[in-house]
């Protein structure tokens, strides 16, 4: 790892391989910086409906990857106005969240990645961000990291596992500091156990 890389103590490891993103052929670390925008609190899904598509998951309405929501239609929600509680009222992505530092371009259906700012994982305050097919976008990833970096919080990624087109599992990936990452590596989750 060059030196002169403000980590932080940050690294990214998957698997035992440790990655250190570049760009422009530059060390990537810390290149952003986050502030509020009053713009940004009154957001509305709109059109995007990724959160019903299946890349989630709920018992209450039935659906889960690979699964999509039944009334999840192209023109949104079938029931909008008769939507149960839990999930479908309750749930806010982090785009959706009122005084969101997620710029337009991060809107799930664009990023293609459910992101969540303000999750638990084994105790741990975490940023949490659910792939729209099988993987994050590395454009999306990197902001992810580097607002994972500006808050100091760790961040949990995970990657869809599919074979001949069905949903198996996932892989989780965190990204922060070396204690995180390796807690996350040794965590049993659903992609250590294959679906059948």
């Amino acid at each position: 790892m060059p030196s002169d890389l403000p980590t932080l103590g940050w690294r990214i490891e998957s698997k035992g391989n440790t990655r250190i993103r570049e760009i422009k052929g530059r060390p990537f670390a810390g290149l952003f910086l986050f502030i509020d925008n009053p713009l940004m609190s009154s957001r509305e899904c709109g059109a995007c409906t990724v959160c019903c598509e299946g890349w989630m998951s709920s018992k209450v309405i039935d659906f889960s990857p690979g699964n999509p929501c039944k009334h999840c239609t192209a023109a949104g929600c079938g029931i909008y106005a008769t939507r149960p509680v839990d999930p479908c009222r309750t749930f806010k992505c982090a785009w959706l969240q009122d005084g969101s530092p997620m710029p337009d371009h991060l809107r799930p259906d664009k990023s293609l990645a459910i992101v969540q700012l303000n999750r638990k994982w084994k105790g741990r305050d975490i940023i949490s961000a659910t792939p729209v097919g099988a993987t994050i976008p590395q454009e999306t990833l990197d902001w992810l990291m580097a607002y994972a970096r500006e808050q100091n919080r760790p961040l949990l990624f995970l990657e869809n596992l599919f074979e001949d087109g069905k949903f198996v599992g996932y892989k989780q990936t965190g990204y922060g500091p070396p204690d995180f990452v390796q807690a996350v590596k040794n965590s049993i989750g659903l992609g250590d156990v294959r679906l059948i």
